[in-house]
């Protein structure tokens, strides 16, 4: 467990003067500590956005997975190849959850509000 980590997007919707927005927001959770790292707030979460991330993740000073050797998340197309590639460089293996497992899907999600929620 203290290899591992996971990541997942979650959205909150927010309101602005111009109405609801809707918002992606980036975490990353240790899963041996169950510690959470907060990535990043965006409207967008382009690829470069998201290749940006994954650089701040396994930043030197202050990356939130940079002594992870695995990196969990689901199928969602914003996990682009250029983010796994980052990760990849610094030696962190990216695992893709399998499809269609419907005992998965939000996992990460609902453990990042149940530590927000309990403390």
């Amino acid at each position: 467990m203290a290899v591992l980590a996971g990541t997942d997007l979650f959205t909150v919707e927010v309101l602005t003067w111009r109405g609801l927005v809707t918002y992606y927001v980036l975490f990353f959770l240790h899963l041996e500590t169950r510690r959470i790292t907060l990535a990043g707030i965006t409207r967008h979460p382009t690829e470069a956005w998201m290749t940006q991330m994954a650089r701040n993740a396994v930043d030197d000073t202050c990356g939130g997975v940079r002594q992870c050797r695995y990196m969990l998340h689901d199928r969602d197309t914003k996990f682009c190849r250029t983010c796994d590639e980052v990760l990849a460089s610094d030696g962190i293996r990216c695992r893709r959850l399998p499809p269609r497992s419907p005992n998965l899907c939000g996992a990460l999600g609902t453990i990042f509000k149940e530590e927000c929620l309990s403390n």
